[in-house]
Order: C-alpha cells, then structure tokens, then sequence
C-alpha cells in the first residue's frame, strides 16, 4: 500500500505492507484523515519529545525505533470495512463506513495508531483497527464530517471534565480546530457566554460562526476580561488551547476567584505559575487528553444532528504527496484551520 512516511523535515510516500488483522482486530481502507495539532507538534518537536521522556526516566527505545524507521501519523480518521481477522463478531460489513478510537488492540492493550512500526496511522490506503472500538458512520454523515468525530470528541471530554452547572461564563482561549470545538459544543449544550480569544482575524470570524457569543483579539485585549464584563457575578471557567510558552501562568493571574482553567494546550517545555495567586483565588486546574469512548459516540451523534457546525473548519484537503505542504500551510492560520488527507487522491 501506499503510506506516507515521516522522514526527517518532510513526508515521504513509500510502499508499506498492508496490515493484516490480529485477532478482534478489522482491516479498513482510509477514506479521509484530518491533520491534527498534535502531528504537526511531532513533526516539529520529535527529538526534544523524546529527550524530554527520557529525562523523566521513560523506555525510549520504542519511539526512537518508531522515529527511525519512520512513523506513519494520522489519528483523525473515517474508513471503510475491507475485512476481518479472527475472533471477530462480523456485526458490521464489509463497505460499512467506520470511525474509531485511535487505538488498536495488542497484547490486550491498547495502541494509538501511529505511535509504533506495527501500527500505523491513518496517512495510508488502509490500517488495522480494533472492531470492538468501531462505530458505524450514519449514511447523513459525509466523509468529512466523521473525520471531525476525533477533535470534537476531545471538546466534549474537555466540556465533561469542568462539570459545568450552565451558568457559567465560559472562555475559550485560542482559536485553533480545539478551541473551536470546544465553543461548538458548549454552544450546543446552551451557554449563553462563550467569550473565544485568537491572534488571527479568520480564526475569531471562524469561532463566532462555529458559537462563540463575543470574539477578542489576543494582541490588544483580555479574553478573561471580556467575559467577566459580559456576565458579571457568573462563575467563569477558561479552556486553555495554544500551549503557548507563559500562558497558563497569566491565565492564573487574570483568572477570578473560584475559576477553573482547563488545558488542553500542548506545551512544548516546562510551564511555571504563580502559586500564591493561584491558591489564594482557589484557582481549579484541570488537564485533559483524549476522552471516553461515550464521549467519541456524544461526538459523531452531535454532528449527525447538526447540533455543531463543523463546515467552516475545513479549509483543505490533499492526497499523499501534498501531506509536507500542508503541514507547511497550517502555519498560517489566516489560510488553514483544518486540512483533510484524502490517501485514494493522487
């Protein structure tokens, strides 16, 4: 099959073996596949990622095989049923269009998919999955819209993990696919504040299409400010999305007493804050990840009944050799939010 291989500053498409289905485990063909932040943090940061897993007295020896040999990355993801391996209930068919959890079953223990030679990612004409993880994509539901199932299902799980009460005056800081998820779901959950915060015009236009109620340039004003004068005497909690080097160190000092901060930001390097602010305000810090497979199924049935507006996320999409491009073009957030890999487009 053909895979896109990461080597080095640039992708390259090679000829991979097509993966063979382990016991519960299903072959599928890639339909499309969405770039995610996180990818493009690896492609990036690759070497210090390890480095810094190493200092925190981690086994590298895995990934650094995974960088040597060449990772195939790709986690956001629709496919279509080719077939099965042993020990599996056959309860979808062969053509049925899937999404998943980004994880295949090995040794009894899940995988993410790209993490390892053996379990590639979704920048390919085909991977393995674990059927018991598949959920059928509804007829309604294009192609690109259950490539979006994965970042929606990070929003939800982020939204879950404050436990809102609904009052709230919420703040999202930073515009990128996240952080706009994250204001889609909580508008369709029925906040009325949705303060969204970016340095980039298209981003905030985005943000405010997607749910945001007001929209704050980063470069001249406060985010946090804009929303306690929106809904002053309301609980605030803040979504932090950039990572961005200081930031959740001056989100604890502009944030109010009894606020939560919850971060799904991926910061490159060590972060520090103020304590004592943090502390006297009883400040609530929550980091997230991922999400439960309940919240992956809340996400697809949101964009199945149009209750989140993912359209205006997609900007793109390219086949196999214009992976290294748009991984280039997502720099730029006045062109790019969310770019689809399509392997079959050549």
């Amino acid at each position: 099959m053909r895979a896109a291989v990461m080597r080095g500053a640039r992708f390259e498409v090679e000829d991979r073996p097509i993966p063979r289905p382990g016991p519960g485990n299903v072959l599928v063909k890639v339909r499309a596949c969405g770039i995610c932040g996180s990818d493009l943090h690896y492609f990036h940061h690759a070497p210090e990622i390890i480095e810094r897993a190493r200092a925190l007295g981690a086994d590298t020896a895995g990934m650094e095989r995974t960088l040597r040999e060449g990772p195939v990355l790709g986690h956001e993801f629709v496919c279509e049923i080719v077939d099965f391996g042993p020990q599996t209930s056959k309860a979808l068919r062969a053509g049925d269009r899937v999404a998943s959890m980004p994880f295949v079953v090995r040794g009894g223990a899940p995988v993410l998919v790209g993490s390892r030679p053996d379990t590639p990612g979704a920048y390919a004409e085909y991977m393995e999955l674990t059927e018991a993880l598949l959920l059928a994509v509804p007829d309604e539901v294009p192609d690109e819209a259950a490539a979006l199932v994965e970042p929606f299902a990070v929003a939800v799980h982020a939204v879950n993990k404050a436990a809102l009460r609904g009052d709230e005056a919420c703040v999202v800081v930073g515009c990128g696919p996240i952080g706009l998820a994250v204001a889609a779901v909580l508008r369709a959950r029925g906040f009325e504040t949705i303060v969204a915060g970016d340095l980039s015009p298209t981003r905030r236009d985005m943000a405010a299409t997607l749910g945001a109620t007001a929209v704050v340039d980063a470069r001249t004003g406060s985010v946090v400010a804009r929303a306690l004068d929106a809904a002053p005497g309301r609980p605030v909690v803040i979504f932090e999305n950039t990572g961005a080097p200081g930031m959740l160190h001056r989100l604890v000092l502009e944030a109010p007493k009894d606020a939560q901060i919850l971060v799904t930001g991926i910061a490159v390097g060590d972060e520090s804050l103020t304590a004592m602010a943090a502390i006297t305000k009883e400040l609530k810090l929550q980091f997230v990840i991922y999400y439960a497979a309940e919240e992956f199924a809340e996400a697809l049935e949101l964009i199945r009944t149009g209750r989140v507006n993912w359209r205006p996320l997609l900007t793109g999409s390219v086949g196999l050799e214009g992976i290294t491009q748009a991984f280039a073009d997502l720099s730029d957030p006045e062109r790019h939010a969310k770019i689809l890999v399509r392997p079959w487009e050549t």
